[in-house]
């Protein structure tokens, strides 16, 4: 049977016309030359390659004047840092500013500046000048290395190598007929101590009767003041300093004649506390109450970074909240700047208020708000009900990993338990200490009633049935 023939092809293949298109040029249509690939010869310039873009300036002229009379003494060049450094290739506060378009926002092409949780990179570079003990003398995969004689200049052979190697490993060899004759000497010492011991446990016995032990009371008396247990004292620990808020602050006015900001009433010593820090530039959590007055250090830190000529940025989980706040500190302070994602207002400010989301992008872009800023407020800066949610929490918690090591942290919170121990993890975190400032009751106390109006006579009809204090059994 002679084998199947199929039939014709209807339609040339592609693969072959594309294969005969680029690798035979020799069958392309010479009337068709527009189609065809154009090729102008170039004319070599050589000298083309010996154009060098010119690196940047390293050094700069430092004038030293006379602190009396200010005349000019010297000139002295200084290195510069940072020399050549951009948003692209350098993490340094040193590095050239963003154009102004992208002051704010930054750029997701651009570096973040180098955080302040990271190690510094100056002291953990390599040293200039090792010691011989530091020196390597195998490189790696090779079994040996050169190794030279006293002078550092004559190289050992293998056979000088061998005895010198045989001789080290004699130093280690333990003579045991040295310690046979020691023997004696040894047990000697050790039957003298074990008689020691066993005199000085007699004599104590002996001391301490068993009719003593029975008459005297194992424990000393102790008179009972008050029957109710006090409560167990919050302790700080290696990072977490927490603040005596029961003692009042005496020295307050002395410590800070001119205040940034002076408020219309008298201070509470929690908020003294918290202020003071602020002067010192320390990190603070203020875990108080509600209606305890958290504001005031808000606003005392606003003010304090526009005496320096600071930038504040304010922090919120929501953005009903950052709207809100936005409108109180308008009030209060004339330069203030909104950004979310749906509203800009007044970028340049020196108070800006945002939510968690928008300062991390800032932080990860590399905005350049970050050089001139102080503080950073965390608003409501509860771990329990924010860096717990699986959603938003690790936000909030890259955002004060990220955060530059000279941003001072303000934390504001009314529903922290464990303040130490969040404030510890901050501290170990920013190697820096955290000053714990909290309050034990509530300054505005509430009271619950029972409304039984139903309409008419009655619609007023309200009973006190908790007081600030206790319950009340006649509501």
């Amino acid at each position: 049977m002679s084998p199947v023939k199929e039939p014709p092809p209807i339609l040339p293949d592609i693969e072959n016309e594309l294969k005969n298109y680029l690798l035979c040029p020799e069958n392309l249509p010479i009337h068709r030359y527009e189609r065809n690939q154009e090729f102008w010869p170039r004319k070599p310039n050589p000298k083309e390659l010996l154009y060098f873009e010119g690196s940047p300036l390293c050094t700069a002229l430092k004038v030293q004047r006379d602190p009396n009379t200010g005349e000019i003494i010297e000139f002295r060049e200084v290195p510069i840092q940072g020399a050549g450094a951009t948003a692209k290739n350098s993490m340094t506060l040193n590095r050239a500013p963003l154009p102004p378009t992208e002051t704010t926002r930054g750029s997701a092409s651009y570096v973040p500046f180098w955080p302040g949780s990271f190690p510094n990179p100056v002291l953990d570079s390599p040293k200039d000048n090792l010691s011989e003990s530091e020196l390597l003398t195998v490189p790696p995969g090779f079994r040996r290395g050169l190794i030279f004689s006293e002078d550092g200049f004559t190289l050992c052979d293998s056979k000088n190598m061998k005895e010198k190697q045989f001789v080290d490993d004699t130093k280690n060899v333990i003579n045991l007929l040295d310690i046979v004759q020691q023997e004696q000497d040894l047990l000697g010492v050790w039957e003298n101590k074990n008689r020691n011991e066993e005199e000085r446990s007699i004599m104590v016995q002996s001391e301490s009767l068993p009719e003593e032990e029975e008459i005297l009371p194992r424990e000393s008396p102790v008179l009972k003041i008050s029957a109710v247990p006090p409560q167990n004292a919050l302790r700080g620990s290696e990072w977490a300093i927490l603040l005596d808020t029961t003692k009042p602050v005496t020295n307050f006015k002395e410590r800070i004649p001119e205040m940034a900001i002076k408020f219309p009433f008298e201070l509470d010593t929690f908020q003294k506390l918290a202020i003071l820090q602020l002067e010192q530039h320390n990190h603070v959590f203020v875990a108080a109450h509600t209606s305890a007055g958290k504001t005031v250090v808000a606003d005392y830190a606003i003010a304090l970074s526009q005496r320096h000529m600071t930038r504040t940025i304010y922090t919120s989980p929501i953005k009903a909240l950052s709207n809100q706040k936005y409108r109180d500190f308008k009030t209060a302070f004339k330069d203030v700047g909104l950004i979310t994602g749906d509203f800009q207002i007044n970028q340049t400010a020196s108070c800006l208020i945002m939510t968690t989301e928008i300062l991390r992008t800032m932080l990860y872009c590399g905005s350049d708000i970050t050089r001139d800023l102080e503080y950073v407020i965390f608003d409501e800066a509860s771990p329990v009900h924010y860096i717990n949610d699986r959603e938003r929490g690790h936000v909030w918690e890259q955002v004060l990993i990220m955060l530059p090591a000279h941003v001072c942290v303000v934390l504001l919170s009314a529903t922290v338990p464990n303040t130490v121990e969040f404030a510890d993890w901050l501290g170990r975190t920013h190697q820096r200490k955290v000053y714990v400032v909290t309050t034990f009751k509530r300054p505005v106390p509430l009271q619950h009633y029972l409304y039984t109006g139903k309409g008419g006579g009655s619609r007023d009809n309200r009973f006190k049935i908790l007081d600030a204090d206790k319950w009340l059994m006649s509501g």
